[in-house]
Protein backbone atom coordinates (compact mmCIF):
# COMPACT_ATOMS: atom_id res chain seq x y z
CA UNK A 1 0.00 0.00 0.00
CA UNK A 2 3.06 2.30 0.35
CA UNK A 3 4.98 1.31 -1.91
CA UNK A 4 6.20 4.43 -3.74
CA UNK A 5 7.54 5.31 -0.31
CA UNK A 6 9.64 2.54 -0.21
CA UNK A 7 13.42 3.65 -0.06
CA UNK A 8 17.02 1.41 0.50
CA UNK A 9 17.18 -2.43 1.15
CA UNK A 10 13.60 -2.99 1.81
CA UNK A 11 12.80 -1.91 -1.88
CA UNK A 12 15.82 -3.53 -2.77
CA UNK A 13 14.29 -7.12 -1.06
CA UNK A 14 10.65 -6.23 -2.39
CA UNK A 15 11.58 -6.34 -5.77
CA UNK A 16 14.00 -8.99 -5.51
CA UNK A 17 10.92 -10.95 -3.70
CA UNK A 18 8.70 -10.01 -7.46
CA UNK A 19 11.14 -10.70 -9.91
CA UNK A 20 11.95 -14.07 -7.84
CA UNK A 21 7.91 -14.97 -7.96
CA UNK A 22 8.36 -14.29 -11.55
CA UNK A 23 11.70 -16.63 -12.69
CA UNK A 24 9.54 -19.44 -10.81
CA UNK A 25 6.58 -19.09 -12.80
CA UNK A 26 8.75 -19.13 -15.91
CA UNK A 27 10.93 -21.55 -15.03
CA UNK A 28 7.44 -24.17 -13.71
CA UNK A 29 6.11 -23.25 -17.11
CA UNK A 30 9.06 -24.55 -19.22
CA UNK A 31 10.44 -27.06 -16.96
CA UNK A 32 7.19 -28.07 -15.10
CA UNK A 33 6.73 -29.06 -11.21
CA UNK A 34 9.98 -31.25 -10.70
CA UNK A 35 11.86 -29.11 -12.88
CA UNK A 36 11.23 -25.68 -11.38
CA UNK A 37 13.82 -26.28 -8.35
CA UNK A 38 15.75 -23.77 -6.16
CA UNK A 39 19.02 -24.21 -8.75
CA UNK A 40 16.98 -23.90 -11.77
CA UNK A 41 15.22 -20.55 -10.33
CA UNK A 42 18.60 -19.20 -8.93
CA UNK A 43 19.95 -19.91 -12.46
CA UNK A 44 17.03 -18.31 -14.50
CA UNK A 45 17.56 -14.83 -12.07
CA UNK A 46 21.33 -15.31 -12.54
CA UNK A 47 21.84 -15.41 -8.94
CA UNK A 48 23.59 -18.25 -6.65
CA UNK A 49 21.12 -20.67 -4.79
CA UNK A 50 22.51 -19.19 -1.39
CA UNK A 51 21.12 -15.98 -2.32
CA UNK A 52 17.67 -17.20 -3.26
CA UNK A 53 17.39 -19.31 -0.05
CA UNK A 54 17.67 -15.92 1.92
CA UNK A 55 14.23 -15.18 0.28
CA UNK A 56 12.95 -18.73 0.47
CA UNK A 57 14.39 -21.35 2.24
CA UNK A 58 12.61 -23.70 0.91
CA UNK A 59 10.87 -25.03 -2.92
CA UNK A 60 7.66 -25.50 -1.22
CA UNK A 61 7.62 -22.10 0.57
CA UNK A 62 8.37 -20.45 -2.39
CA UNK A 63 5.78 -22.43 -4.96
CA UNK A 64 3.10 -21.78 -2.00
CA UNK A 65 4.37 -17.79 -2.12
CA UNK A 66 3.39 -18.15 -5.77
CA UNK A 67 -0.06 -19.11 -5.44
CA UNK A 68 -0.44 -17.08 -2.35
CA UNK A 69 0.55 -13.57 -4.86
CA UNK A 70 -1.80 -15.32 -6.98
CA UNK A 71 -4.63 -15.36 -4.96
CA UNK A 72 -3.75 -11.71 -3.81
CA UNK A 73 -3.87 -10.83 -7.37
CA UNK A 74 -7.46 -12.09 -7.66
CA UNK A 75 -8.83 -10.59 -4.88
CA UNK A 76 -7.60 -6.94 -6.36
CA UNK A 77 -8.88 -7.95 -9.90
CA UNK A 78 -12.86 -8.96 -8.54
CA UNK A 79 -12.79 -6.33 -5.80
CA UNK A 80 -15.65 -4.82 -4.68
CA UNK A 81 -17.78 -7.74 -7.15
CA UNK A 82 -19.99 -10.47 -4.59
CA UNK A 83 -18.11 -13.73 -4.13
CA UNK A 84 -19.62 -15.62 -7.02
CA UNK A 85 -18.94 -13.05 -9.65
CA UNK A 86 -15.13 -12.45 -8.27
CA UNK A 87 -15.06 -16.67 -8.70
CA UNK A 88 -16.35 -16.24 -12.55
CA UNK A 89 -14.04 -13.23 -13.61
CA UNK A 90 -10.92 -15.59 -11.91
CA UNK A 91 -12.14 -18.82 -13.47
CA UNK A 92 -11.94 -16.78 -16.78
CA UNK A 93 -8.57 -15.18 -16.14
CA UNK A 94 -7.24 -18.59 -15.28
CA UNK A 95 -7.37 -19.78 -18.80
CA UNK A 96 -4.78 -16.92 -19.80
CA UNK A 97 -2.26 -18.48 -17.35
CA UNK A 98 -2.03 -22.05 -17.65
CA UNK A 99 1.39 -22.01 -16.17
CA UNK A 100 0.18 -21.03 -13.29
CA UNK A 101 -2.48 -22.99 -12.84
CA UNK A 102 -0.54 -26.47 -13.29
CA UNK A 103 1.59 -25.20 -10.46
CA UNK A 104 -1.29 -24.87 -8.55
CA UNK A 105 -2.78 -28.30 -9.75
CA UNK A 106 0.60 -29.86 -8.69
CA UNK A 107 1.10 -28.50 -5.40
CA UNK A 108 -2.15 -28.81 -4.43
CA UNK A 109 -2.26 -32.38 -5.00
CA UNK A 110 1.17 -32.94 -3.41
CA UNK A 111 0.19 -31.27 -0.13
CA UNK A 112 -2.78 -34.19 0.04
CA UNK A 113 0.49 -35.72 1.45
CA UNK A 114 -0.26 -34.89 5.66
CA UNK A 115 3.21 -33.98 6.42
CA UNK A 116 3.70 -31.61 3.35
CA UNK A 117 5.04 -28.15 4.29
CA UNK A 118 2.17 -26.60 2.32
CA UNK A 119 -0.82 -28.86 3.96
CA UNK A 120 -1.74 -26.20 6.47
CA UNK A 121 -1.62 -23.29 3.57
CA UNK A 122 -4.25 -25.81 1.43
CA UNK A 123 -6.33 -25.91 4.73
CA UNK A 124 -6.73 -22.31 5.43
CA UNK A 125 -7.40 -21.81 1.78
CA UNK A 126 -10.33 -23.92 1.63
CA UNK A 127 -11.59 -23.14 4.80
CA UNK A 128 -11.79 -19.27 3.56
CA UNK A 129 -13.30 -19.98 0.21
CA UNK A 130 -15.83 -22.07 2.10
CA UNK A 131 -16.65 -19.60 4.26
CA UNK A 132 -17.01 -16.94 1.37
CA UNK A 133 -19.11 -19.15 -0.68
CA UNK A 134 -21.45 -19.50 2.64
CA UNK A 135 -21.95 -16.34 3.07
CA UNK A 136 -22.24 -15.30 -0.75
CA UNK A 137 -25.19 -18.33 -0.97
CA UNK A 138 -26.77 -17.04 1.95
CA UNK A 139 -27.42 -13.73 0.39
CA UNK A 140 -28.59 -15.13 -2.15
CA UNK A 141 -30.71 -16.78 0.28
CA UNK A 142 -31.84 -13.82 1.71
CA UNK A 143 -33.09 -11.96 -1.77
CA UNK A 144 -34.69 -14.53 -3.04
CA UNK A 145 -31.94 -15.56 -5.48
CA UNK A 146 -31.90 -19.38 -4.73
CA UNK A 147 -34.62 -21.82 -3.10
CA UNK A 148 -34.06 -21.64 1.11
CA UNK A 149 -33.60 -24.96 1.67
CA UNK A 150 -30.07 -25.07 0.05
CA UNK A 151 -27.43 -26.06 2.26
CA UNK A 152 -24.79 -23.65 1.96
CA UNK A 153 -22.00 -25.67 3.38
CA UNK A 154 -22.77 -28.71 1.21
CA UNK A 155 -23.27 -27.06 -1.53
CA UNK A 156 -19.95 -24.85 -0.64
CA UNK A 157 -17.32 -27.99 -0.37
CA UNK A 158 -19.33 -29.53 -3.63
CA UNK A 159 -18.23 -26.22 -5.98
CA UNK A 160 -14.74 -26.09 -4.92
CA UNK A 161 -14.07 -29.27 -5.74
CA UNK A 162 -16.44 -29.69 -8.93
CA UNK A 163 -13.90 -26.27 -9.62
CA UNK A 164 -10.65 -27.88 -9.27
CA UNK A 165 -11.90 -31.04 -11.65
CA UNK A 166 -12.97 -28.89 -13.94
CA UNK A 167 -9.56 -27.05 -13.74
CA UNK A 168 -8.05 -30.44 -14.79
CA UNK A 169 -10.26 -30.81 -17.29
CA UNK A 170 -9.36 -27.67 -18.86
CA UNK A 171 -5.40 -28.46 -18.80
CA UNK A 172 -5.49 -31.48 -20.41
CA UNK A 173 -7.91 -30.34 -22.94
CA UNK A 174 -7.42 -26.28 -23.67
CA UNK A 175 -10.54 -25.67 -25.70
CA UNK A 176 -12.81 -27.11 -22.79
CA UNK A 177 -14.42 -24.58 -21.57
CA UNK A 178 -14.46 -24.49 -18.00
CA UNK A 179 -15.97 -20.85 -17.96
CA UNK A 180 -19.25 -21.91 -19.65
CA UNK A 181 -19.36 -25.47 -17.78
CA UNK A 182 -18.81 -23.72 -13.90
CA UNK A 183 -21.68 -21.00 -14.82
CA UNK A 184 -24.11 -24.75 -15.81
CA UNK A 185 -22.78 -25.66 -12.47
CA UNK A 186 -24.26 -23.11 -10.45
CA UNK A 187 -27.72 -23.29 -11.91
CA UNK A 188 -27.17 -27.12 -11.76
CA UNK A 189 -27.64 -26.22 -8.08
CA UNK A 190 -30.50 -23.32 -8.02
CA UNK A 191 -27.83 -20.49 -7.77
CA UNK A 192 -28.09 -17.57 -9.83
CA UNK A 193 -24.96 -17.01 -11.72
CA UNK A 194 -23.91 -13.49 -11.67
CA UNK A 195 -22.83 -13.52 -14.94
CA UNK A 196 -23.54 -10.02 -15.53
CA UNK A 197 -21.83 -8.60 -12.78
CA UNK A 198 -19.07 -10.90 -13.81
CA UNK A 199 -18.84 -9.74 -17.30
CA UNK A 200 -18.48 -5.88 -16.33
CA UNK A 201 -15.88 -6.44 -14.57
CA UNK A 202 -13.93 -8.44 -17.31
CA UNK A 203 -14.97 -5.53 -20.04
CA UNK A 204 -13.34 -3.08 -17.18
CA UNK A 205 -10.63 -4.69 -17.13
CA UNK A 206 -9.91 -5.16 -20.87
CA UNK A 207 -10.95 -1.31 -20.82
CA UNK A 208 -13.41 -2.50 -23.20
CA UNK A 209 -16.89 -0.29 -23.24
CA UNK A 210 -19.87 -2.41 -22.41
CA UNK A 211 -21.71 -3.68 -25.17
CA UNK A 212 -18.91 -4.17 -27.93
CA UNK A 213 -17.05 -7.06 -28.83
CA UNK A 214 -18.88 -10.55 -30.08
Amino acid sequence: MTAKYERGPYAKGRERREAILKATLDVFSESGYRGASLRAIARELDISPALLQHYFSTREELLMEVVSAWDDENDRRSEGLTFLAHWLVNIKHNTEIPGLIRLYTALAIEATDPDHAARPYFNRRYDNLTSQIVRDIERQKSVGLCPEDIDPKRVARLLIAACEGLQIRWLHSPDFDMYEEFVGLLRDFQLTPPVEEAEIALARALEIPDGEGA
